[in-house]
């Protein structure tokens, strides 16, 4: 008969087992689709084989060390030529394939970004269904791309700069006066049912006056805010854009992965927290801080995906548990993988010539994956009920 301990070591054991297997799952997902991501065409078959999007790719590397090795003084010169031999080499496919690439890390990022902020939503809150759309955010972004349309019509599509600074300016803006107005209701401690109870109230607020504004737009403004808003990846498509997401990113990650061995504490009781000497109040504070800014960041490149914050975290904490440490990074990767899914989806989906929405796109696929974790769990619950 194996004793207590030995069945400890045999439950760890199955368990390590079966993360590395998700885990190597993970990896040959994304390299397959990241693979078939670059080599297919939406409304078509494949037009380049991946022969020819090796060479487009070793092509761009080697014309990017070449860049950052050879000094100011022959960088234009040295650029223009090396453009012109590798046009010369693999014709107008090339600038095709580099679009795909800055697009596919675009929406890996974005999605990683948003999966991790919705990871830490949910561990600080203590809350499952905790999401940083609740707290404002998205509507700060959208009521900037709103703004942006009214004042500037089409020209507001070739406005990054802009964009930028009005949606982060609006959404952290709001973000901040939620957290304020909660600590006010709340008192010396951070408490998490005031902070949505006003979220709520100011996402209402929001939406009214979107909603007012949106019924006295002319039929044009209207058709120009719902693909503003709807299909924002159509408007970064550059390594520039990518570098200022990664940017925002590292800057919010970084202090999140410095405290991420205390994170697991902020699950439990302030008071249990409090006797190991974790400051649950100021963590949970930036952890919500910190995620609203990854939100909007993954918003204002990716559009209205926000379900993705809801579905992830709970998957991944479904295959590889509560531990935050894993969950951090794993609902990263498996968020990038599942909107670089969406969007490769989306580039085949038409309707009346019109492409779906992206957060369309998303909700389709996100809903059966989240009655799949709910039957699991339930299953699971019912099998422990039955043995005891």
């Amino acid at each position: 008969m194996p004793t207590g301990l030995e069945q400890i070591r045999a439950t760890r054991a199955a368990e390590r087992k079966k993360k590395r297997k998700w885990k190597i799952m993970m990896v040959v997902i994304f390299a397959v689709l990241a693979v078939v991501y670059l080599c297919v065409r939406g409304r078509g078959l494949v037009p380049y084989n991946p022969v020819f999007v090796g060479k487009s790719l070793l092509a761009f590397f080697r014309y990017r060390f070449t860049l950052l090795t050879t000094s100011a003084d022959l960088k234009s010169q040295m650029a223009s030529q090396l453009q012109n031999e590798i046009m010369a080499e693999l014709g107008s496919g090339y600038a095709a394939v580099v679009s795909k690439l800055s697009n596919l890390l675009l929406m890996f990022v974005a999605g990683a970004v948003l999966t991790l902020s919705g990871t830490v939503y949910q561990t600080a809150m203590r809350n499952p269904m905790a999401v940083p759309t609740m707290l404002g955010v998205s509507s700060g972004v959208q009521m900037a791309q709103m703004i942006l349309i009214l004042l500037y019509a089409e020209e507001a599509y070739n406005m990054a700069k802009e964009r930028y600074l009005l949606s982060y300016d609006i959404s952290i803006g709001v973000l901040l006066v939620i957290m304020g107005a909660s600590k006010i209701v709340g008192g010396k401690r951070f408490n998490v049912a005031d902070l949505l109870i006003v979220g709520t109230i100011v996402n209402r607020l929001f939406n009214t006056i979107m909603n007012y504004v949106r019924s006295n737009m002319d039929t044009d403004t209207l058709t120009l805010y719902q693909e503003f808003s709807q299909n924002s990846q159509d408007y970064f498509d550059s390594f520039q854009d990518l570098g200022i997401l990664v940017l925002v990113a590292v800057i919010a990650v970084v202090p999140l992965l410095l405290m991420r061995f205390s994170y697991n504490m902020v699950s439990f009781e302030d008071d249990d927290a409090y006797a190991v000497g974790i400051k649950a109040n100021f963590m949970r504070f930036y952890g919500i801080f910190a995620g609203g800014v990854l939100t909007a960041t993954a918003m204002i490149h990716a559009g209205n995906v926000g379900m993705l914050a809801t579905v992830v975290p709970l998957m991944c904490r479904y295959i590889y548990g509560a531990d935050f440490r894993d969950l951090l990074w794993t609902s990263a990767v498996w968020g990038g993988i599942i909107l670089m899914c969406s969007n490769l989806v989306r580039s085949f989906t038409y309707i009346n010539e019109y492409q779906i929405p992206l957060g369309n796109i998303i909700s389709l696929l996100a809903v059966p994956l989240l009655i799949w974790i709910i039957r699991k769990q339930k299953s699971i619950f019912t099998s422990m009920e039955r043995q005891s």
